[in-house]
């Protein structure tokens, strides 16, 4: 399984299916710069691969992510730095809150912008909407401040049982600045958000999925991301890709301009060799429960 350049990423490819592990199991997945450069790097190559039709994002071991480890969050400390992009709650690696990496001074790290993100830990996040076929977070155990808001970059969440979500930045007198703030309401409504975000509860799976935070509960909720994914990448790529983009596009654009697009989207797909080849599938697995 490749690795991205600091190994604490790793991808497979298989049948068209992108499986995504956060690789530092010892540490439940916590987030140091490494890791959101690993993050970046490898969404970015998923970016422009055309085989995969799915993508699955998960953490190796018993964690999703546990949020900013611990020794990042003290180097950043003795440094003098802001803290602002990350939070940690587990003994295991910290109990902490904030940050990946400012720079001089008190600024947040920027650079070129990546998508609408310019934050490296922003970037870690916001990679996965910019993939073009849909990405299924696979949540264990912890998944917590700069954890949860990874999570909230992918199209599609299936938690476990033992599910912890939280955006606990408050307690550390900050606010989650990993896209938290901007993706949170999109998934559970204005008023939803701003309790999570003001208090830095924890929510559990089944609370998680009664106010949206998660689409699905699955007793291996890595397993049926894979499965979902199976079942995704066997469909229109074209499609998938349309499917992707016409959904997000509503959160931006006015009806006008998103009735059109789905029309285009029509257009385009209508009589290619990819959506013949799609119908005549369908039309020979229809014809074949008929007869038996």
């Amino acid at each position: 399984m490749p690795h991205a350049a600091h190994s604490n990423v790793t991808y497979a490819i298989e049948r068209g299916v992108a499986h995504v592990e956060i690789d530092r199991a010892e540490k439940l997945n916590s987030l140091t710069r490494e890791v959101f450069e690993d993050l970046v790097e490898v969404g970015l190559a998923l970016k422009e691969s055309t085989e995969v039709r799915a993508v699955v994002l998960s953490g190796r071991g018993r964690a999703f992510s546990a949020g900013l480890d611990f020794t990042e969050m003290s180097r950043l400390a003795d440094e003098g730095t802001a803290t602002t992009e990350t939070g940690t709650e587990t003994s295991s690696t910290a109990e902490a809150g904030a940050g990946n990496a400012s720079s001089t001074g008190g600024t947040v790290d920027v650079g070129e912008r990546l998508g609408s993100a310019r934050a490296l830990a922003q970037k870690a996040v916001h990679v996965w909407s910019l993939i073009e076929v849909p990405v299924i977070a696979g949540l264990r155990g912890p998944a917590l401040g700069g954890g949860m808001q990874i999570a909230l970059g992918t199209d599609i969440r299936i938690a476990g049982p033992d599910v912890q979500l939280s955006l606990m930045e408050i307690k550390w007198g900050i606010i989650p600045d990993m896209c938290g703030t901007q993706l949170l309401p999109r998934l559970v409504g204005p008023g939803m958000s701003k309790k999570l975000i003001a208090t830095g509860e924890a929510v559990g799976a089944e609370e998680a999925l009664r106010i949206g935070l998660v689409e699905e509960l699955a007793e291996d909720p890595v397993e049926r991301a894979l499965e979902l994914a199976g079942d995704i990448a066997g469909k229109s790529r074209s499609a998938l890709v349309w499917v992707k983009k016409l959904v997000d596009l509503s959160y931006e654009a006015d009806l006008t301009t998103g009735l059109d697009a789905e029309q285009e989207a029509l257009a385009s797909l209508i009589g290619t060799d990819e959506q013949r080849q799609v119908v005549q599938e369908r039309l020979a697995a229809m014809a074949k429960r008929s007869k038996g």
